[in-house]
């Protein structure tokens, strides 16, 4: 039996593409070392580290300058603020003192005004003046070196108020002690009345009166009504209803026909739609005997 020859053999196995070698590529070696950072690399890492050391002892550095500037401060202003150094030995009082009691003045500032004088409390000092009953308000001020100036702004009282107060003018009510202004004008009102409303009141009462004694009170009760007193003594009653118009009306038969007439009213009741009720006073020994004649 005939049987074909085996194909003959390749002198040279044939040798993939990917699996040559490239052209000047380095085999590896086994067991190869690291390359050592060159001196440039080094040189970079240290600066790195020396801008972080830097930056915190910067931070570091700030904290003291700043601890050390607070205690400093501290022991300078407890310095500077001990009263033994620069104490005060004088307290000068001036402005509106025509009805303060100096004397009273005094002994409340001065154990307010107790200190060395960065260290006087001047708000301490304002506020005791203002406990002083014409005190409206107290400006302090420090006078380099040894000086406290304390200016009094008083009240100014218009009227007087209720039973025992006054009436500024910028419409404070506030109590004194002792006896009160008599020329000053007395006004009162319910609870909760506004004695600035109330004195706005006096004032166009008074014009509305023009020819008569002036008007020297003015009082509204609970419901509204009005009653206002003169300076001879006449009280009128107006109520609460179109009040004006019934002054107004009283005022001109005033003028025209009641002014001279003897004995003088006593008071006059003006809750009338078509007129008004008029009371005399007790006629005295003299009036009797022009009236007989």
């Amino acid at each position: 039996m005939f049987r074909a020859p085996p194909p003959p053999r390749p002198l040279y196995q044939s040798i993939g593409a990917a699996s040559l070698p490239r052209q000047g590529a380095r085999p590896q070696r086994r067991g190869a070392r690291l390359r050592p950072p060159t001196l440039r690399e080094q040189a970079t890492v240290w600066l790195a580290t020396a801008r972080q050391i830097g930056h915190w002892a910067w931070r570091l550095g700030l904290a003291a300058l700043l601890l050390a500037a607070m205690v400093g401060g501290a022991r300078g202003l407890a310095w500077i603020t001990d009263p033994a150094r620069f104490p005060l030995t004088t307290v000068e009082i001036t402005g509106d003192l025509d009805h303060v009691d100096r004397a009273a003045l005094q002994g409340r500032l001065l154990p307010a005004a107790a200190g060395g004088f960065f260290s006087v409390d001047v708000a301490a000092v304002a506020e005791a003046a203002r406990h002083e009953p014409w005190v409206k308000r107290a400006l302090v001020r420090r006078v380099w070196p040894d000086k406290l100036v304390v200016q009094i702004v008083g009240h100014r009282a218009i009227a007087r108020w209720g039973d025992g107060g006054l009436l500024s003018d910028s419409g404070e009510v506030f109590a004194v002690a002792g006896p009160l202004p008599e020329a000053l004008p007395r006004l009162s009102g319910p609870g909760g009345a506004r004695p600035q409303r109330v004195f706005a009141d006096y004032q166009r009462f008074s014009r509305l009166l023009e020819g008569l004694p002036a008007v020297r009170e003015v009082r509204q009760e609970a419901r509204g009504a009005w009653h206002i007193g003169l300076a001879n003594g006449m009280t009128i009653t107006a109520g609460r209803k179109d009040v004006a118009g019934r002054l107004k009306r009283f005022a001109a038969v005033y003028r025209s026909r009641l002014a001279g007439v003897a004995p003088p009213l006593e008071s006059v009741d003006l809750r009338y739609s078509d007129g008004f009720a008029v009371r005399f006073k007790p006629p005295s020994e003299p009036d009797r005997k022009v009236m007989d004649l």
